[in-house]
């Protein structure tokens, strides 16, 4: 019994052997022996490209500045509200306020606050329009009423 059990691993070593070889031999690759040496392919042909303006000629140009900011700090330094104006929108983002000594990252300090966008504001410039008059009907005509008909 103890012959058999040591003859089928053998045989169950021997074959994972074989199996393990044939692996390792698919996975190489052989490359067939070189006789000659070859020269490198050339480069790739470049193409001459138009040189833009100069910096000079940039910096001479008047830019407009489309987008205004304005900060408001606190008496300690920390920025707690941005004023912004780009183009025709106005919007306003406010810092969060730090609650306790919880840093900005965790779960306490990860609230973020939107952008607060004015909307419908009065008092602002005001277009004068001239208003048309309105039509006024001509009065109704009067009928003459006789006498005899008021009396009865």
């Amino acid at each position: 019994m103890k012959k058999s059990l040591k003859f089928g691993a053998g045989i169950f070593s021997g074959a994972l052997v074989i199996l393990l070889a044939g692996i390792v031999h698919a996975q190489t690759t052989v490359t067939p022996p070189k006789t000659e040496l070859t020269p490198p392919p050339p480069p790739p042909r470049l193409e001459v490209l138009e040189e833009g303006p100069s910096a000079a000629d940039l910096k001479g140009a008047k830019q407009e500045q489309r987008n205004q900011t304005k900060e408001i700090r606190d008496n300690s330094g920390k920025v707690t509200e941005v004023q912004v104006q780009s183009g025709g929108s106005n919007y306003v983002l406010k810092a969060d306020p730090e609650i306790g000594n919880a840093p900005h990252g965790t779960a306490q300090g990860t609230t973020n606050r939107p952008a607060q966008w004015n909307i419908m504001q009065w008092g602002g410039k005001k277009e004068s329009k001239e208003a048309e008059p309105l039509p006024v009907l001509p009065p109704a005509p009067t009928q003459a009423v006789s006498a005899s008909a008021s009396d009865k």
